[in-house]
């Protein structure tokens, strides 16, 4: 199974493409870091996902059961632990959704940041499902956009109308594609990994 990073500026529909990919899975994780958890299940319209929110900071009131709020996000152990909490209750196959790594890089180190990704990842990849990123394009230094980049076999880019592939783990027709296409071509790439 395997990783994807959506990469691009603020506005560009990296947010509607997570959410447009994740109603194609049965069992979702969504990690929010930019907004609180009742914003993303408004926008998600689903009660079967889990959120882990560390946006909001700890607060209880309005909370669904599948709503998981890291209190103090400044801990990234913190962060850790409530994801593998929400992997471990989950039977088969899953899809993580992180949205978005820049809201975590605005409370911990780059290199910091690497090793929580990596043991993602390898948890992920481990349980043959899936998961996808997204980074906020030219929100950091380039060195920093290029060594999160390296976690990931399949990047895609959005700018304006389109969604350009930057790095694929499968063989695809084209490269750049319309945003109408981009669920299709996405989740392909999820799935069919070589």
């Amino acid at each position: 199974m395997t990783h994807l990073l959506i990469s691009g500026p603020p506005g560009t529909g990296k947010c509607k493409i997570l959410e447009l990919v994740s109603s194609e899975f049965k069992n979702v994780v969504w990690v929010t870091t930019l907004s609180s958890a009742e914003f993303v299940r408004k926008k998600l319209g689903r009660d079967d996902v889990w959120i882990i929110d560390t946006f909001t900071w700890g607060k209880k009131d309005g909370r669904k059961e599948r709503d998981v709020v890291v209190s103090n996000p400044l801990n990234l152990n913190e962060v850790s632990l409530a994801v593998n909490k929400v992997l471990d209750g989950i039977d088969g196959e899953y899809l993580l959704v992180m949205n978005s790594i820049s809201g975590l890089l605005i409370y911990h180190s780059y290199q910091r940041l690497l090793h929580f990704l990596r043991a993602i990842l390898v948890r992920v990849e481990n349980e043959e499902s899936h998961s996808m990123f997204s980074l906020v394009k030219h929100a950091h230094e380039k060195s920093v956009e290029v060594s999160i980049s390296m976690f990931f076999p399949n990047i895609v880019d959005t700018e304006g109308n389109a969604v350009k592939v930057i790095k694929s783990s499968i063989p695809l027709e084209k490269n750049e594609f319309d945003f109408k296409d981009a669920k299709g071509i996405i989740k392909k790439m999820l799935l069919e990994s070589l």
